[in-house]
């Protein structure tokens, strides 16, 4: 069947299989579950694919609490051999949550598949689903459809490196990257906590949410409308321009500023360095989508750096600032930290510098400690191991909660254990999201902060539930 026939005709059938959907809990979970993707025909491509029996899927992290009742996958062929064999949910590390399996349907488009018990999630955990295909391996395949991050207000599916597979006999977990921003259509279907549930179900308390008015999916970034072009500028930038509307991430590792007077205006790029001090190097990054992929550097870094309603994701750090940075109306978040790597990441980092400004900000550390301790530090780290923090504003932010990891959400600059010590930082009307343990952090939300050093200050700053934060 071509394939123009048989995108029309995807999503035009609904088969369930597991429970009967006339069930009364089937009712209730149908009637409040949530995916990432839509209920029709996906608007990327899609190509059929063949070959070796294989586990595909994608990592996603539940936003807030709740409960995994099943997935659901899409079908690319009416073929029962294009049938999955067995559906899974993972934690990212992993580890098999629930199973189910498959029974064989014919037709085409999204087909659900139910757990025999919901499983809880946690707020800010990683997950992944999958599932197995049969002895021909067809399966649903869109390239490049994980270029941009899936999100709502329950679930997130980050960009980069998602897309899961592997080839393998029997369901496995799929630990390698899709090339080229595979999506496969593996998708959850998840009650959040407070909706009508099982009565079995114990979810985990929810924290809050982010509301609309901090910085998130829907006013960082590129606008929505923006046509993007192919960039075919220098990835190493020796004389001052504006870089508009373009997306940099198909020919450039990085971004090297080596001059100043840059701009990059509603584009997204890969990872941007400004690597000289002195005034030698400046950039300004307004409305655009940062991707800082899988560097051990921050994907924003440097000196006399500027960032305005950017959407950072990727890199150990989202912004790792050596002097001279402003970042405002941001939205830093989904850090890089290989399961097995030893990364400890920071929405916004500087190991010794001056003249800071970290305005009206989500900043969201969200990797989860691994077996090898590599995990988050705080969604803000002051740190005087190269030289002395001065002069640093970080005022009107979310700061998100990371109960599974990091150890306080924010670091004030005063560590004993460091060889300089901080002045004139300003800790000012700051919004600290409890979490599950109500700490932000594993140990509380702010940590090394000296009240008595000069021009430091510490006001305003309050839960998201209300209630003044004090300094550790």
């Amino acid at each position: 069947m071509p394939l123009a026939v048989l995108a029309a005709a995807l999503g035009a059938i609904t088969v369930t299989t597991g429970p009967s959907p006339a069930a009364p809990d089937a009712e209730r979970r149908a009637a409040t579950e949530v995916g990432l993707f839509a209920g029709g025909a996906p608007r990327a491509q899609v190509v059929v694919r063949r070959g070796p029996a294989r586990e595909v899927g994608m990592r996603f992290t539940a936003k807030v609490a709740g409960s995994a009742v099943g997935l659901r996958y899409y079908k690319p062929m009416r073929w029962r051999s294009a049938t999955p064999r067995t559906a899974t949910l993972w934690t990212g590390r992993g580890e098999q949550l629930a199973r189910a399996r498959v029974r064989p349907v014919t037709g085409t488009g999204w087909r659900k598949v139910t757990f025999d018990a919901p499983v809880t999630l946690s707020a800010g955990r990683r997950y992944v689903v999958s599932v197995h295909t049969r002895g021909k391996g067809i399966h649903a395949a869109s390239s490049g459809a994980f270029r941009t991050p899936k999100a709502n207000a329950h679930l997130r599916a980050p960009a980069d490196r998602n897309g899961l597979t592997t080839a393998a006999g029997g369901a496995g977990f799929p630990d390698r990257e899709a090339a080229r921003d595979t999506n496969y259509w593996v998708d959850v279907r998840f009650v959040p906590a407070g909706d009508t549930q099982d009565p079995t179900t114990t979810p985990t308390p929810t924290p809050t949410t982010v509301p609309t008015s901090w910085p998130g999916p829907d006013n960082t970034g590129v606008p929505a409308g923006t046509n993007l072009t192919p960039y075919n500028g220098p990835c190493t930038i020796t004389s001052p321009r504006t870089i508009s509307a373009v997306d940099a991430t198909g020919s450039c590792d990085a971004l090297l500023i080596h001059t100043t007077g840059v701009v990059i205006e509603k584009s997204l790029v890969p990872r941007i360095q400004s690597i000289y001090q002195d005034g030698g190097s400046s950039v300004t990054v307004t409305d655009s989508d940062v991707r800082g992929g899988d560097t051990s550097t921050g994907a924003l870094w440097g000196y006399n750096i500027t960032a305005r309603r950017v959407d950072v994701t990727g890199g150990q750090h989202s912004f790792h600032c050596n002097e001279n940075c402003e970042v405002t109306e941001s939205w830093l978040h989904d850090q890089y930290n290989p399961d097995g790597g030893s990364y400890h990441n920071n929405a916004f980092i500087s190991n010794g510098g001056s003249n800071m400004v970290i305005r009206g900000n989500t900043l969201h550390c969200t990797a989860v400690l691994n077996r090898t301790d590599g995990g988050c530090t705080a969604d803000v780290s002051l740190f005087g191991d190269f030289g002395p923090i001065d002069n640093v504003t970080v005022d009107g932010n979310f700061l998100r909660a990371n109960s599974s990891s990091i150890s306080y959400c924010a670091y004030g600059g005063a560590s004993t254990s460091k060889p300089y010590q901080a002045t004139n930082v300003r800790f000012t009307n700051n919004v600290f999201e409890r979490g599950t343990n109500r700490k932000c952090g594993v140990y509380g939300p702010i940590t090394s902060f000296d009240r008595r050093a000069a021009g430091n200050v510490w006001s305003g700053n309050v839960w998201d539930a209300g209630g003044a934060v004090n300094p550790a």
